[in-house]
Parts: structure tokens; C-alpha cells; sequence
């Protein structure tokens, strides 16, 4: 009976150039970590900067001398996969609806975000390693990117869904920025046969990892989010599936394994808690069936996906009347002053500020919102058909 242990890691760097708080020493860390070869396969985000990306390679070609970074939109997705076992094939899918291209202090849709497909040789197996990060919430209380979420949920439950026949094992790592229960978590692990190993039920010995942003054990975290959950909440994950019926999955470990500071600094390696996973892979020889039950939830959960959307529809066609109506006031008012306006140099910066104003609306309107509803409507019909399709079947 031939064993294969495969050891996971995935950690949310917060590598933001200029940005993130002591990034230089904190990468550092993070190498000497790795180049320790305590994890096979390690899955990192928000390594926004190539160079950090060539640091990384140029420090760990010993321990995982495979490497594939996910180039993509402004800023290149910060997205990257290392690997003791040969990196045999690599294919990314960026998502239609990656947030609000006015949103700078966000960012999230510089980064052209997606599902980051890394297939992985190990001896006579071949496991799908997908890395994201879906967009984050920043607002609590008023979500305005719900919808985004949801539906980058459910295109990647979909892209797992269509690209695991083709491997023995499926992982699924990264920054989720959803937690269990919560609508986009409930897309990917009740659309896709992956697994969390972190559930109550399946946790191995009864452990399960800690939350992962916004603990109380990280020096980057919130003081006030603190006090109301030291705990944290788990939006990092490891997700997995073996579908060759030959091989069976036994789970080692599963938890945080960084400490809670760096070694000799009074900072953490990152704002979020790393994830790792050790499992062994059990070749029985034999084959046996896996049953997977139907999930009954799985229909309630499309229903409130569709409910989230269509609600984002409504929102989107106001925001549309708003903009038009807004810089179509501000075209007619520049076009009925003409003549009226001051020969001074100050009116003549306040014309040149309003028609930015106004083409801004107008761009808004007239384009970004059509972008936007036509995504929308994309998931929807997706969701609508996957839906109907489960009732016929």
C-alpha cells in the first residue's frame, strides 16, 4: 500500500507596497519560515509586487524549486503557488465582477482577482492546487460588494467543478473572506465536492484551525473588532477532494502554524493567521465507492445567491439613473454657461474640474454600470440554470 503525505500551506501576505506595515522584514520571515521544507505546497496572496515574488523564488529553489506566479490585471492578481513536485500545467480565470475600478482605496479590481489553477505532479498523482483570494468586505455593516462575492464563489465552485475529473486531488487554499455559514463559503463547499477539514465534523481529533483575521493573537488585528471576537473570524481555508477512488484521504494536521510573532520582533507575519494541512494519501489498490450525500441546503443556498443578485440588479439600475441624470445635469449647465463664464484662470479650473466630473458620471452610467448589470445577469441565469438542472435530475 503506497502513502503520499502532502502538507499544505496557504497565508494572505499583505504584501501592498508602501503600504503594508514593516512588509520588508515580514517577507523576510516568511522565506526563512518556507526554506525550513515543512510544507510540499505552499499558496500565498497579496504578493503584489513581482520583485517580492522573485525574492521569494530565489529563496525557497531549494525546498520548492517550483514556482508560477498568476500575472494579471493592473497589479497582478498577488497570487502565486510553490511546489516540491513539478508544476505540470497552470491556467487562471479571472472573474468578470472584481469590485469598483473608482474604488482605489480598494483596490481590488487593479489586482484583476480570480481562481489561479496550479496542477501539480507528485510521483503517479496529479493534484489540482487552486489559489484565490475573493474580494474583501470592508464594511460590515453595508456590503456593497456582496454580490461580487457571491458570484466569485460560485464561478469558482464551478471552475473546481469542471477541472477536477482531470486529477486524483483537489485543494482549494487561500483568503476566502468568508466564513463558515456565511453565503459564499456555503457556494463553494456545497456546489463543489470539496471539503473543509476545519468543520466540526470532519476535524481531525477534534481540532480545527482558529480564525485567521482579526484574532486577538495578531499584532496587526483590529483593537476594537478584538473586543467584540478575540477569536477572530476563519476566512482563510483549505478546502479538499479526492476523486480517484483508488486513493483515500487520511488528515494529519490541520490548524495555524505560524507563532504569533515573528521571531525577535513584536510583529506578526502578517495580518492574517496562516492555514496548513497534512494528510496522507492512502493508495488502497482496491478502489471503494464514495458516496457523497445530496446536500438539501444546497437548493436554499442558490435561492439566497439569486435573492443577493437580483437585489445588486436593482441597485445597480438607480445607481445607473443617478449617474446619467448627474452629469447630464452637469453637461447641459457647462453648455448653457458658455459665454457666461469669466476670462479668469480660476474659472477656467473649474470648468476643467466639472467636465471631469461630468465625464465621470457619464462614463459611470453610460458604461461601467452596463459592465456591472451584465455580470450580474451572467450569474444569474448561471445560478438559475444550475438550479433548474438539479430538479430535472
Amino acid at each position: 500500500m503506497e502513502t503520499s503525505t502532502i502538507n499544505i500551506i496557504t497565508l494572505n501576505c499583505w504584501g501592498i507596497p508602501g503600504v503594508s506595515k514593516n512588509r520588508k522584514e515580514r517577507l523576510e520571515a516568511i522565506a526563512q519560515y518556507l526554506s525550513k521544507g515543512l510544507h510540499n505546497i505552499v499558496c500565498l496572496q497579496e504578493i503584489w509586487s513581482e520583485k517580492d515574488f522573485l525574492y521569494l523564488k530565489d529563496n525557497l529553489i531549494s525546498v520548492l524549486p517550483y514556482s508560477h506566479y498568476f500575472f494579471s490585471g493592473v497589479l497582478g492578481s498577488g497570487l502565486c503557488v510553490f511546489s516540491k513536485w513539478l508544476i505540470q500545467d497552470v491556467f487562471f480565470h479571472q472573474w468578470p465582477l472584481n469590485g469598483y475600478i473608482h474604488k482605489i482605496h480598494h483596490g481590488d479590481w487593479f489586482g484583476g482577482k480570480g481562481v489561479g489553477l496550479c496542477r501539480i505532479k507528485c510521483n503517479d498523482k496529479l493534484i489540482n492546487v487552486y489559489c484565490t483570494h475573493l474580494h474583501a468586505e470592508y464594511n460590515e455593516n453595508y456590503d456593497i460588494y456582496l454580490a461580487h462575492r457571491v458570484l466569485q464563489a460560485h464561478s469558482t465552485a464551478e471552475f473546481v467543478n469542471l477541472t477536477l475529473s482531470s486529477a486524483d486531488i483537489s485543494i482549494l487554499a487561500g483568503d476566502l473572506n468568508t466564513a463558515p455559514g456565511e453565503l459564499p463559503y456555503r457556494l463553494i463547499t456545497q456546489m463543489s465536492k470539496l471539503k473543509d477539514p476545519g468543520h466540526e465534523d470532519s476535524a481531525p481529533n477534534g481540532i480545527k484551525a482558529g480564525g485567521t483575521s482579526d484574532n486577538a493573537n495578531n499584532s496587526y488585528s483590529n483593537p476594537k473588532t478584538v473586543k467584540l471576537s478575540p477569536d477572530g473570524k476563519r476566512i482563510d481555508h483549505i478546502l479538499l477532494h479526492v476523486n480517484n477512488s483508488r486513493y483515500k484521504e487520511e488528515i494529519v494536521s490541520f490548524g495555524n502554524p505560524l507563532e504569533e510573532r515573528v521571531p525577535g520582533k513584536t510583529f506578526s507575519y502578517s495580518d492574517h493567521n496562516a492555514v496548513s494541512l497534512e494528510l496522507k494519501i492512502v493508495d488502497s489498490s482496491n478502489g471503494h465507492a464514495r458516496h457523497h450525500s445530496s446536500d438539501h441546503k444546497l437548493d436554499d443556498t442558490i435561492t439566497d445567491a439569486i435573492k443577493v443578485c437580483r437585489e445588486a440588479m436593482v441597485t445597480v439600475k438607480k445607481s445607473k439613473v443617478l449617474y446619467l441624470l448627474t452629469g447630464g445635469l452637469i453637461f447641459f449647465f457647462l453648455l448653457g454657461s458658455v459665454g457666461f463664464w469669466p476670462t479668469h484662470v480660476l474659472a477656467d479650473i473649474v470648468r476643467i474640474i466639472m467636465s471631469g466630473i461630468c465625464f465621470y458620471y457619464l462614463t459611470m452610467g453610460a458604461i461601467w454600470n452596463r459592465i456591472e448589470m451584465n455580470s450580474l445577469k451572467a450569474g444569474v441565469t448561471a445560478l438559475e440554470n444550475y438550479q433548474r438542472s438539479r430538479k430535472i435530475v
